[in-house]
């Protein structure tokens, strides 16, 4: 991330810095631990595009495990790791955009949202216009909509709006647009996954999709990380899951995309061939892609992502034990193992073994580091105790007085954002008296 300069100090300060300098502000919100977060620093801020892009931009990151960073994500809408704002110099979101894209796609879509600035618009004008009618929209803000991360709103856009009738009227508003036609099926997807869609309606776009290189290609993230779901939206499932399938298959082998994007694209390829005919080819395709994958790593951040994914594509082809030897294998060279016992307890926990599931979520406990990280990791592991092994007392007494000290740590902080959310999953056991 060295060819990114980062700003040093505090949010508002960053504002204000950007106020200063009529600078836009791009700010990054994550943590170490988290795969979409390595992959985003391993393919998008290492993009020679998104860097040369990112010297018209006061860039800040804003880790989840610093100093009060779960009370800022809160006044700045922030939940999910990681989550891309794009301000204007008075501190007004322009847009949110997706961490999935690759550098290439993410650049560009930076780049429009940049331009949209420039042309006086952004994510929030352009959507009151398309819904009321006041004015046509630029077919980059039509763009800059069908771009917008709606998994990482967090009501910065909506409001009191719900997703899927917006994504409705946007549809239906765009329709009517001539220059809405490269943004209408992104739009759709989003639609589609939102449920605001009909079957067969969302079986005849994943098929155009699929059909077009170009638009399969733009949208790959979706298809990638929702693939599944799309299909079980749609009428002709069969149909759909095959063209899905050998879409996949052709990104899978694309000596131009990046290893974790060829990696996800062989995970959604095995998802799509297990509903249509599974067969024990699928362990050697699982085997292939992920030793190719794997050889490929070009850094820790990389190599963290690719892990997670492997493991995934390991699990969906049924080769858990393959699964647990790659996590085990890496725990060693991992900036942040203790990530990777949760995978592990996952697997414990899928063959039975509570005695491996507790101590993996015990051992990630006590090896996780910062505050919002240990609050959730300790959450989990006193929760899974409390509920494989409630008869442990000792055991458990211990895991929350460990909690009570991870909470009287973080101050005010434990009471914000994640890390209330989390405090909150252990509220059906009020004997816990653990802080509201």
């Amino acid at each position: 991330m060295t060819a990114i300069t980062w700003w040093q100090g505090t949010p508002a300060a960053a504002l204000a810095q950007a106020a200063a300098q009529q600078q836009p502000l791009f700010l990054y919100w994550g943590a170490q631990w988290c795969p979409p977060c390595n992959r985003v620093k391993s393919e998008i801020f290492a993009h020679s595009a998104v860097q040369a892009l990112s010297r018209q931009l006061l860039c800040y990151q804003l880790d989840g495990d610093s100093a009060g960073a779960q009370q800022l994500a809160g006044q700045l809408r922030l939940r999910s790791y990681p989550t891309l704002v794009l301000f204007a110099p008075d501190g007004r979101e322009i847009t949110r955009l997706p961490c999935e894209f690759d550098g290439e796609r993410f650049a560009a879509a930076l780049a429009q949202a940049l331009a949209v600035h420039a042309a006086g618009s952004s994510a929030a004008t352009a959507l009151q216009a398309a819904l009321t009618a006041s004015r046509a929209l630029s077919a980059a803000e039509w763009n800059l909509l069908a771009d917008y991360s709606w998994d990482t709103d967090e009501g910065a856009l909506l409001g009191e709006r719900a997703l899927a009738p917006t994504l409705l009227a946007l549809l239906n508003a765009g329709t009517a647009a001539a220059t809405a036609l490269t943004a209408l099926p992104r739009l759709q997807l989003h639609a589609l996954l939102a449920q605001a869609s009909a079957p067969e309606a969302g079986a005849a776009l994943l098929l155009a999709v699929c059909a077009d290189e170009a638009v399969a290609r733009a949208n790959m993230d979706l298809l990638n990380n929702y693939g599944i779901e799309l299909v079980k939206l749609c009428a002709r499932r069969e149909t759909v899951a095959a063209a899905l399938r050998d879409r996949a298959a052709l990104w899978a082998d694309d000596f131009w995309l990046a290893a974790p994007d060829k990696l996800a694209a062989a995970r959604l390829q095995l998802r799509m061939a297990r509903l249509l005919a599974p067969s024990a080819a699928l362990h050697e395709l699982a085997h292939r892609q992920v030793a190719a994958a794997l050889d490929a790593a070009s850094d820790a951040y990389q190599l963290h992502t690719l892990v997670n994914t492997a493991v995934s594509l390991l699990n969906e082809a049924g080769l858990g034990t393959d699964a647990e030897h790659l996590l085990q294998s890496h725990l060693p060279e991992s900036h942040t193992p203790f990530y990777f016992m949760l995978s592990l307890a996952g697997i414990a926990k899928r063959r039975g073994d509570t005695a491996a599931v507790l101590d993996w979520y015990q051992h990630a406990y006590e090896t996780a580091v910062g505050p919002a990280t240990r609050i959730q990791w300790g959450v989990t592991y006193l929760s899974n105790l409390l509920e494989l092994a409630a008869t442990e007392t000792a055991r458990i007494e211990q895991a929350r007085q460990a909690l009570l000290e991870d909470v009287a740590m973080a101050g005010e902080d434990a009471r914000h954002q994640r890390n209330a959310g989390q405090l909150q999953k252990l509220a059906r056991w009020p004997q816990l008296a653990l802080p509201a």
